[in-house]
């Protein structure tokens, strides 16, 4: 799981030896009549001679430098799955560290060296690409996916040919009667279907449910499923047909849930403006929220996109978020939490913090957001 992973890097401590923090667009490029050849490779390949002249002649960073480089070229042209659009790599050979993380959708361009592995795509990766379970329905059939990390995967799914259903003989039926019989079929397949869907979102730790089906089988599901689980349902309008491509599936539901994460993280972005207004669980600006990381107050972290800190600043506050336990959300657009530096928490309890120089914005003036 991506999350132990980033957990476990977080929790690294600094070293005297390069660490190779890598990530790439892996989408193919027609290039000069070359259709499967990545710029990202090309990148990579231009970034690594770069940074290997920083080293000098000779030493040990230098021969660990080189032996990720040759174990990363191995990867890329031995063992990296075209299907990933994106790959991030966290290398150094004198420590041991080689960690892969592949993604059905791309980073950002990025090949640094420091002494902690950079962290904020990988958390930026998580929160955008939370686990959600899909499902395509109708009356008599269910298909269900998983998609993580950018990934769509099939996984069994329910139909009235199944083992958990059998068609019977209706000869001798009134209509009436073979109409409740059919209702009843209908309202028995929702809840098989419901149950199946409930399996896979605690089998999976799925925090969304994306449904798509027609207007006779999606209210049955809904009388079917939990509380817990309607909680998290995104409907796809007008529903997807059954025979759909995986890759088309991916397209309509690729949206759905890029829309409810961004309307997750403005409404979480809110919350903080909110309780820093009435003095509540929530602190803004980059002294506050570090002073507050650093006691292992902070719940939930938000940094905008385009937060004016420095990389090493911002890798900082993600590694103090993840090893305290705080979940990392990052936010598009938020013109309230930008205006007070693009960096805010809520809080799990609050306690006096001294003023920073750096915090010099008013809340009250935020503008409000849309």
């Amino acid at each position: 799981m991506n999350e132990i992973l980033l957990r476990r890097l977080a929790e690294l401590e600094p070293v005297d030896a390069p660490v190779l923090s890598i990530y790439l667009d892996m989408r193919p490029h027609a290039i000069g009549g070359r259709p499967a050849l990545r710029d990202g490779v090309l990148m990579l390949n231009d970034r690594l001679r770069e940074i290997e002249k920083t080293f000098g002649p000779r030493g040990p960073d230098l021969d660990s430098f080189r032996a990720d480089a040759a174990r990363i070229e191995t990867y890329l042209r031995d063992h990296y799955p075209v299907s990933a659009h994106g790959v991030a790599i966290f290398a150094c050979a004198a420590t041991g560290l080689f960690e892969v993380v592949e993604a059905g959708v791309p980073f950002e361009h990025q090949v640094s060296v420091g002494a902690t592995p950079d962290l904020f795509q990988l958390a930026r990766l998580i929160d955008d690409q939370e686990t959600a379970v899909v499902g395509i329905v109708d009356t008599n059939t269910v298909r269900l996916f998983v998609m993580r990390s950018g990934f769509l995967e099939e996984h069994e799914g329910l139909d009235e040919g199944g083992p958990h259903f059998h068609k019977t003989r209706l000869g001798g039926l009134n209509v009436a009667r073979y109409q409740r019989h059919i209702e009843k079929h209908r309202t028995d397949f929702a809840r098989e279907a419901a149950a199946e869907i409930e399996l896979l979102v605690e089998r999976e730790g799925a925090s969304r449910v994306v449904l798509a089906g027609n207007q006779v089988a999606l209210p049955l599901l809904h009388d079917a499923l939990s509380p817990r689980v309607l909680n998290i349902v995104q409907e796809i309008a007008g529903g997807l047909d059954l025979r759909a491509t995986r890759d088309v599936a991916l397209d309509e539901i690729a949206p759905i849930l890029a829309q409810a994460e961004a309307e997750s993280g403005r409404s979480l972005a809110d919350q903080i403006v909110d309780a820093v207004r009435a003095d509540a669980l929530g602190v803004a600006g980059l002294g506050q929220t570090r002073t507050a990381l650093e006691h292992g107050q902070v719940d939930v972290l938000a940094l905008t996109s385009s937060a004016p800190i420095d990389a090493d600043t911002r890798n900082e506050l993600v590694r103090l978020a993840v090893t305290t336990g705080a979940d990392v959300e990052v936010i598009e657009d938020h013109g309230a939490l930008e205006w007070l530096g693009g960096v805010g928490a809520l809080l799990r309890y609050r306690h006096e913090y001294p003023v920073f120089e750096n915090d010099t914005s008013d809340v009250s003036q935020a503008p409000e957001q849309a």
